[in-house]
């Protein structure tokens, strides 16, 4: 059984947020706990100072925390932002297993959605279950999936590769 992880929990930074709050990963990752029994170890970009002037200097942090956690959650707020797709992508290049949190209802996860005219029923936004091991619809998805981690097997990005090839196909 799997008792401890380092986690990256990509997702809005601003304190106007969905969340309200810039350090809403705290309580998010406590919730995870509770429900998993795993201890996790919150690898949080946010938390390292006022280097967040230089641009170079936030992108490089997050990738080395990404680098160094077991695992890569993305909360798929409706307002997310598009650090949390590039930190998905960061995540596949260093074989990481990404699990997205994309609630039902919302933009990721809806029951219909119109695309050109027409009604898709159970839409799953393809960017988002492409590129993610598993994509979960609530917190207590998450926490089953963390205790079942060891049993993915993360995609990489030759996924980007395979798909663009098999699309090629078709043409």
């Amino acid at each position: 059984m799997i008792k401890e992880l380092k986690v990256y929990v990509a997702g809005k930074v601003r304190k106007d947020s969905s969340f309200g709050t810039h350090h809403w990963r705290d309580d998010f990752l406590t919730k995870l706990e509770e429900l998993s029994g795993i201890k996790l170890e919150n690898l949080d970009p946010v938390k390292n100072g006022d280097h967040y002037k230089n641009p170079e200097y936030i992108f490089g942090l997050s990738v080395h925390l990404i680098s160094r956690a077991d695992v890569v959650i993305v909360y798929l707020t409706d307002d997310i932002s598009v650090g949390g797709s590039q930190e998905i992508l960061i995540g596949k290049y260093f074989k990481k297993p990404v699990v997205g949190l994309a609630p039902i209802g919302g933009k990721f996860n809806m029951a219909t959605r119109e695309y050109m005219g027409k009604t898709i029923k159970n839409f799953k936004d393809p960017f988002v279950f492409t590129t993610c091991d598993v994509v979960c619809s609530d917190i207590q998805g998450v926490a089953r999936t963390l205790k079942s981690l060891d049993k993915i097997k993360p995609k990489d990005l030759t996924i980007i590769d395979k798909l663009a090839a098999k699309a090629r196909l078709k043409e």
